[in-house]
């Protein structure tokens, strides 16, 4: 257990990892993890679920928001990847609680971000839904999508979902995170910002429209025209033929510099 863990929490922890060994052998345990940088026990992600179901209920009478949210700090500095997972779906229980104070402890929780499946967990399940109660956080969002872990950029990228779903209608600032990482290439990136400019689509696409046809001089193609399937035919038939002719040009180009 971590020093600085409360007894709570400690049962907590003890009785998770218990829980998940069961579910792995004995030669996948503590393996090391592929990306970034935390142990593994070898737990699939079916299984991750299930214990975080049987925790739920063995601990129903003490477990509530202020503990789970303790519990992913406790987790996230021990650096287990199932640990961390199965105290983001506890902490997902209580989504009802959440308020924008969340946000700077999940600053903490960005280190173990690195991990492009804690990443989508916690953006998924955590930051979109607390940035979405205080958009004037947005400022600790931008400082991921600026650092160089592809992981924290995809967290802030899911955590910007929560700006233009559900009802919200902040596309100007989703626009921004986009614009930060449009000329991004790690194919999970590439993904998320489209995936995000299709999203703000749906609630504003003459800004997503506006927006696609300033950056299609320098913007990452890819993303670009993964990003415009929400647009209208004509449009993105329109910026699809513009994108086209640059490349072409800049084929040209090349080839007459050789």
């Amino acid at each position: 257990m971590t020093k600085t863990a409360s007894p709570p929490v400690a049962s907590l922890l003890k009785d998770i990892r218990a829980a998940l060994e069961e579910r792995v052998d004995d030669k996948a345990r503590l393996a090391p993890a592929a990306r970034g940088g935390l142990k593994a026990i070898g737990a699939r992600a079916g299984s991750v679920k299930a214990v975080a179901r049987e925790i739920a209920v063995r601990h129903k009478a003490t477990l509530d928001y202020s503990l789970a949210a303790e519990l992913l700090d406790a987790a996230a500095s021990r650096k287990v990847r199932e640990e961390i997972l199965v105290a983001v779906e506890l902490l997902d229980r209580f989504r009802k609680d959440f308020e924008p104070a969340l946000l700077l402890r999940m600053d903490k929780w960005s280190s173990v971000a690195d991990d492009l499946d804690v990443a989508e967990a916690l953006g998924e399940k955590v930051a979109a839904f607390v940035l979405a109660l205080d958009p004037s956080k947005i400022t600790t969002i931008r400082k991921w999508a600026r650092l160089r872990s592809v992981g924290r950029k995809r967290l802030a990228l899911l955590a910007a979902a929560g700006l233009v779903s559900e009802g919200r209608r902040d596309a100007a600032l989703a626009l921004e995170l986009c614009e930060i990482l449009l000329n991004e290439e790690h194919p999970v990136l590439v993904r998320e910002v489209a995936s995000l400019l299709r999203t703000t689509t749906k609630i504003d696409a003459k800004a997503v429209q506006d927006f696609l046809f300033r950056r299609s001089i320098d913007g990452n193609p890819a993303i670009l025209r993964a990003g415009s399937e929400n647009l209208d035919a004509a449009r993105r038939a329109a910026l699809i033929a513009k994108l086209e002719a640059q490349q072409a040009t800049l084929g040209a180009l090349a080839a007459a510099g050789r």
